[in-house]
């Protein structure tokens, strides 16, 4: 069915849905407040920064900078107990958030990447990182 396997195939929240829909048309799909402008994640009922409950879903090119990184050796969800180690990274995107992600190899700090929304063996969306190329490159 899909290229990721390996992510539990439990439940998201409703909320989770929109970014499984984003998904499934090759975009990363992100809350943004109607007020404020803030895109936030993870998605939420109000704004984080206002509390404002005008949140609309918006598409977003997911570029970002490696913020820090790390190999799970130890779950406590049976699913990945197989798995394990998995390789993590945080990343702070250039419109604000910070996403947690499944990422291919090790990056360096401030290391240039693209989130993805991707489907996953359960059907529903999934984050990862990919590296990006920069202009000096």
């Amino acid at each position: 069915m899909s290229n990721h396997p390996l992510h539990p195939p439990r439940a998201r929240t409703r909320l989770w849905h929109e970014i499984t829909k984003g998904a499934r048309q090759d975009q990363l799909r992100l809350q943004q407040c109607g007020e404020c402008g803030r895109v936030q994640y993870p998605p939420r009922e109000v704004c984080q920064n206002c509390l404002s409950t005008t949140l609309d879903w918006h598409d977003n090119d997911g570029l970002g900078r490696v913020i820090s990184e790390a190999d799970l050796h130890i779950t406590l969800d049976p699913w990945f107990r197989d798995r394990l180690p998995l390789h993590v990274a945080l990343v702070e995107l250039n419109s604000g958030p910070v996403l947690y992600a499944f990422a291919p190899t090790e990056f360096e700090h401030g290391t240039p990447v693209r989130v993805r929304a991707v489907i996953d063996d359960s059907g529903e969306a999934v984050l990862h990182i990919e590296e990006t190329k920069t202009d000096a490159d």
